[in-house]
């Protein structure tokens, strides 16, 4: 039953431990994209490896440190986690590599909605009718600043679908994990399947995209990669292993692009037009709203 009286009335709004987890991943994977763009002389592959590599070791010292199992509870759901992020990952590589950048960053923010879709099939997570509309205008935001090339081949268009729907899964399948497993243990399985597989595809690659050896500089950078890589990996999975929506939190990550049209400014010297804040606006005012609607009208114990 909903209540009347004051307190009710002021309880429009609050902040979430898990919503705090996922600005600070979004935040993490921001610094994490902007060192892989400072490295181009990686492909892909090489900075996945990298980057998982040393999530691995990281994950499983700590896990080593604390005696906590590695294998986990959910031996099945942790590698279904770790399949479902490499598919996400790797497909999104790929389109980095075949269509233009602002096309495929698009692609990718069309993960919250197959997340808010599979959260009401999954996790019976309800959703008020105005808030699709608040979803569809941060992402109508994304398209308005970054562009959307529709000149790209079916088959590229498939492959960048097929990563955002895999990225929406994701928090539905940690959902289900819960906090039985260390948040830990989960991105031990992710990191090791990823490393594991970007590894071998490494050494088979030829041509252009032969293996490179890097030197003590571009270690240093590499490691800066893998670091924060594994803060942004660990601060995600707690904030979907949190209490919050899943369809809340894919919603927040629409600040990846807010970050990254900071860094963009400060550290790499990009300009932008009134376009560009036309669609920050629609960002945020979107998120804003739908982060409203979450709590309002909620019961009170």
């Amino acid at each position: 039953m909903y209540s009347t009286n004051k307190t009710s009335e002021n309880k429009t709004f609050s902040w979430s431990q898990g919503m705090t987890f996922m600005l600070i991943s979004t935040f993490c994977f921001s610094m994490m994209q902007a060192f892989i763009k400072m490295m181009p002389q990686f492909n892909s592959f090489q900075h996945i490896f990298f980057r998982s590599i040393i999530g691995w070791i990281l994950s499983v010292s700590y896990l080593k440190l604390y005696n906590i199992p590695l294998i986990g509870k959910n031996s099945k759901l942790l590698i279904l986690r770790a399949l479902v992020g490499s598919v996400s990952m790797f497909s999104f590589f790929y389109i980095l590599t075949k269509i233009p950048f602002a096309s495929s960053v698009a692609l990718k923010y069309l993960s919250p909605i197959f997340t808010t879709i599979a959260a009401i099939i999954f996790l019976k997570e309800k959703i008020k009718p105005i808030q699709w509309l608040f979803f569809l205008m941060s992402f109508i935001g994304i398209l308005v600043m970054k562009g959307f090339d529709t000149r790209i081949s079916f088959f590229d268009l498939s492959i960048g679908i097929l990563s955002a729907v895999f990225g929406g899964l994701l928090f539905i399948v940690i959902k289900k994990i819960g906090d039985d497993d260390h948040q830990l243990v989960i991105l031990h399985y992710f990191m090791f399947i990823s490393a594991t597989v970007s590894g071998i595809i490494c050494l088979f690659q030829k041509g252009d995209k032969v293996w490179q050896l890097p030197t003590p500089t571009e270690s240093l950078g590499l490691l800066s990669i893998g670091l924060v890589g594994f803060f942004a990996q660990n601060y995600f999975t707690k904030a979907v292993q949190s209490s919050e929506k899943a369809s809340i939190l894919s919603n927040l990550r629409y600040l990846e692009a807010a970050y990254a049209f900071i860094i963009g400014y400060f550290v790499f010297n990009e300009t932008y037009n009134l376009q560009s804040f036309m669609g920050l606006f629609l960002i945020f005012t979107g998120l804003l709203l739908s982060l409203k609607f979450r709590t309002k009208n909620v019961p009170i114990d």
